[in-house]
């Protein structure tokens, strides 16, 4: 054996063993499937949710690129639309973001937003450039996948911070809803919608913005500014209207009365009622009834006053239940209450014309009116209105009053003059019946000025008309009082002179005169002063005989009378 072959016997041979460790080709199979459970994992996570939503018109909405937007954020796109079975409506499949789970429920509702011109003004502008979008109203109850779209904006809902109030109408006129809610000429809010209630009353809702909630009292008053509302009269024409807008889409203001510190801030669900106009509103008070036998001259405007001064108005003319007359309902202002007494008197004011002048003139372009005189019995809200004006009653006239008594009245009536000497120094305040029916008695009252004149023995008689005494060979004599007495009528007396020795025509006595002062004078011839009344001064009440026509001696009569004393 060679060396050689002993040297490499020694060195000792290979050792093999077996090593079990992962091929590093295998780490890009480990990624990829990591990548994908991921991509899955956030798949289902973030996976849209399908709804449907149902559209009496589809026009303008897309697959694939008309969203579903909420406050200016996209949150679903239409995935698909098909018709629905009965031909009538269009079913929109909308995949919405996860995050929508939780608004996707009972009472969310849905509605399309397109470009719409209105009085109101120009809205959903930025749909003519990206195109009409559906918008939404979350709501309560369970979760919900099917849903029926609104054919209109829905009403801002009750728990929107702001005031949700009500008003109670009888007519909704031109009012709609969107119509604006106005405070001193300012849009406060607007109508949210409007049903009737189980009275059949319109019930109006409201959404007065937060802002203004604080400036809507229990004690504010809403009328309707839809329009524009003219009132004219001899004084001039007024002319109210709150906006522009409301001229064509309506309106509704309101306001508070002044003077009322005291009054609480309005809450939500409070109910108020709507007047037509702003002068109703003003006027809400004391509602009356005014009962009429007929309508004539009667109308939803009517004003009452009182002494010249608008104390309320009608706001209802119907027949009553018997249809037998007419019954009014009016508004009078609460500082004016007093005046509705047990006793108080209304009637009709309406234009008179007649030879003897015009009266009342000016209700031919205000209209008639409803005036009244004042009771002094207890609070009352029904009254019997009279046919004609009441005859003036004597406590409300001054001076002396007296009664006359006559076999009928003829053509005399109340505020008919009374003459003495062809001057008016009184006038008639009332005629009636005597109580056994067989005397008409007219109250006169003479002005205090004058009441010296009237003595017990005067001598009262009509003098309405022409007095006409025609003979064969003494030739006719006209007689009248004056101009107005034979237009108007009226009436005259005279008073009789004292009778004594020194007073009579055949005693020499002197002259009289009268001097520039009204004084009498004596002239040289010593002639005596004028004779005196006869009779003593009248009383309060006193009687008198009202004579057809007067004597031509009563006419002579000349008794020196003090007036004023």
């Amino acid at each position: 054996m060679t060396d050689d072959h002993k040297i490499a016997s020694n060195i000792p041979g290979p050792k093999v063993t077996s090593k079990k460790t992962i091929s590093p080709i295998w780490i890009l199979p480990l990624v990829a499937l990591l990548i994908a459970s991921w991509l899955v994992y956030k798949s289902v996570i973030d996976a849209g949710i399908n709804a449907t939503i149902r559209f009496e018109n589809a026009q303008g909405i897309e697959k694939g690129k008309t969203r579903v937007i909420y406050r200016g954020m996209p949150i679903g796109i239409v995935k698909d639309l098909s018709i629905n079975k009965d031909f009538r409506s269009i079913d929109v499949t909308v995949e919405f973001v996860k995050e929508a789970r939780k608004q996707l429920r009972e009472n969310t509702k849905f509605w399309m937003v397109a470009p719409t011109i209105s009085p109101k003004g120009i809205t959903g502008l930025e749909t003519i450039l990206k195109g009409v979008y559906i918008t939404m109203q979350p709501g309560e109850g369970s979760e919900k996948r099917q849903f029926v779209a609104l054919s209109k904006p829905p009403p801002i809902r009750f728990d929107e911070p702001g005031l949700h109030i009500h008003l109670i109408s009888d007519v909704l006129g031109s009012l709609s809803q969107g119509s604006g809610v106005f405070y001193k000429g300012i849009k406060a809010g607007e109508i949210q919608q409007f049903d009737l209630n189980e009275k059949g009353k319109i019930v109006i809702d409201l959404y007065i913005e937060k802002k203004y909630a604080s400036k809507v009292k229990k004690s504010s008053q809403f009328f309707n500014v839809s329009g524009v509302s003219i009132a004219g009269s001899f004084s001039g024409f007024k002319i109210n209207a709150e906006a522009l807008s409301s001229l064509v889409l309506g309106g509704v203001a309101f306001v508070t009365p002044d003077g009322d510190k005291t009054a609480k801030t309005a809450v939500d669900g409070d109910s108020f009622t709507l007047f037509q106009n702003k002068d109703l509103g003003e006027q809400a008070g004391k509602n009356i009834t005014l009962l009429f036998d007929d309508g004539k001259g009667l109308s939803e405007t009517t004003q009452i006053r009182y002494r010249g001064v608008e104390i309320g108005r009608v706001f209802r003319v119907e027949l009553n239940r018997k249809l037998s007359g007419v019954r009014a309902t009016a508004s009078v202002q609460k500082r004016y209450r007093s005046l509705l007494r047990e006793g108080s008197q209304f009637w009709l004011v309406e234009p008179e014309l007649g030879l003897a002048g015009a009266k009342n003139l000016e209700t031919i372009i205000s209209g008639t009116y409803i005036t009244l005189r004042p009771g002094k019995g207890a609070l009352k809200r029904t009254f019997k209105t009279l046919s004609v004006p009441p005859s003036s009653t004597l406590a409300s006239e001054k001076g002396l009053k007296i009664v006359l008594v006559a076999e009928r009245f003829g053509s005399l009536k109340a505020d008919d003059p009374v003459y003495f000497r062809q001057i008016k120094v009184g006038k008639i305040t009332g005629t009636r019946l005597s109580g056994d029916a067989r005397s008409a008695l007219i109250n006169v009252a003479i002005q205090n000025h004058y009441a010296p004149l009237v003595r017990i023995d005067s001598k009262f008689w009509n003098a309405s008309g022409i007095k006409i005494d025609f003979g064969l060979f003494k030739g006719a004599k006209v007689q009248t009082e004056s101009i107005q007495s034979l237009l108007e009528g009226g009436i005259a007396f005279a008073t009789p002179e004292k009778q004594s020795a020194s007073d009579r025509d055949d005693k020499p006595g002197k002259g009289v005169v009268l001097s520039e002062s009204g004084s009498n004078s004596e002239t040289k011839d010593n002639t005596p002063p004028q004779p005196k009344p006869s009779g003593k001064r009248a009383k309060n009440g006193t009687k008198f005989t009202l004579y057809n026509e007067s004597k031509d001696e009563w006419l002579k009569w000349r008794p020196k009378i003090v007036l004023g004393k």
